[in-house]
């Protein structure tokens, strides 16, 4: 099969229950014909094996749909069990993905891009390198405005040692609740220093404005900052600049806890639909738990707003609409929220970009 390497936008995930699951029911190659998924490992989750084998399984997934997966494992090379030397979880994904499981799968290896952030050591650099030219699928830099200097970048370029037009380049600016006069210019900075380099084969500006908590309740709207800023600056000379962003999570991961509250984060045009409740105390054993029976009102206000896409717009649409009008079930699940929020917004990528 032709795997693509090019695409219309960029989507970083979490490689976490809710984004797997969102990534399990794509359902054909036209979901992924223009969107590039960006795999990240978190370092808090589940045992390291189980993690592995739910990365593997979505990166085999998206080879059959005909779409090579960007992985970055930055966040979590220092930990044991992922793998060990400069190419660290990695090099482990890659030997696990080196021989078929079942019929469906390529005769051949089934490679990845491997991300490299810009605050990377040499050998860690030297080591990706490597594993990008056995791979033969390039390589993705992540790189940071604190880190963006022309020396930073030369160094990183030569220790991996690939052509430019291998290397897809990704600036990420992480959070960014405005679209301001100074974040653009941060960021045009940056794209100017890459221009001095060369022609690379991809390069997509990421962000995420997604606030890390949500602070009302009922519904409201906030504008999408990265489709902004995005505009802002593909009118400029980046014309060829890809929009990229966090899917329907805050950016930067942070500590894991239960809330008491239940909200549906949902991709519009022009707009983040919110709805947001707080889950009753009480529990009625004889019938859903009050998460469960709060998602189902978080998804009514959706369903009938004029934000909602329609029951047929993605497998997560069609669970919102479930959810709403009394069918379906799981939806107590912590992870649920976002698997179906992350589905649309992968169909929602997928329409917007593919003209």
């Amino acid at each position: 099969m032709d795997l693509r390497a090019d695409f219309t936008s960029l989507v970083a995930l979490r490689a976490k229950g809710g984004e797997l699951t969102a990534l399990r029911n794509l359902s054909g190659s036209e979901q992924v014909r223009q969107v590039q998924p960006l795999l990240q490992f978190d370092p808090d989750g589940s045992a390291p094996a189980s993690r592995l084998d739910a990365i593997e399984t979505a990166i085999r997934d998206l080879s059959r749909l005909g779409r090579r997966a960007m992985l970055d494992a930055s966040a979590v090379a220092h930990l044991p069990g992922f793998g060990h030397g400069p190419t660290g979880p990695l090099g482990s994904m890659a030997d696990r993905l080196a021989d078929p499981v079942d019929l469906l799968d390529e005769a051949g290896p089934i490679a990845f891009v491997p991300v490299v952030r810009s605050d990377a050591g040499e050998p860690a650099v030297a080591g990706l390198g490597r594993l990008c030219h056995e791979l033969g699928a390039g390589g993705a830099l992540r790189i940071r405005p604190g880190t963006a200097t022309p020396g930073n970048i030369e160094r990183i370029i030569e220790n991996l040692a690939l052509d430019l037009g291998r290397i897809d380049v990704i600036v990420d600016l992480q959070y960014v609740p405005e679209a301001t006069a100074a974040r653009l210019d941060e960021a045009a900075a940056v794209f100017g220093t890459l221009a001095t380099f060369g022609h690379f084969r991809t390069t997509s500006l990421l962000c995420g404005s997604i606030p890390r908590t949500l602070a009302r309740t009922s519904t409201w709207e906030q504008a999408r900052t990265e489709e902004i800023l995005w505009e802002q600056l593909a009118r400029g000379d980046a014309a060829e600049l890809r929009p990229g962003d966090y899917g329907t999570v805050h950016p930067i991961p942070g500590q894991r806890f239960r809330s008491k509250h239940v909200a549906l984060k949902y991709t519009c045009r022009d707009h983040w639909f919110y709805s947001r409740e707080r889950a009753p105390e009480s529990d009625d054993p004889t019938t859903e738990s009050p998460r469960a029976r709060t998602f189902r009102v978080v998804c009514r206000h959706l369903v009938e707003s004029d934000s909602f896409s329609g029951p047929d717009f993605s497998w997560g649409d069609r669970e919102i609409f479930e959810a709403a009008t009394g069918g379906g079930q799981g939806f107590g699940s912590t992870t649920k929220h976002v698997a179906l929020a992350t589905s649309h917004h992968l169909a929602y990528l997928a329409q917007r970009h593919a003209a």
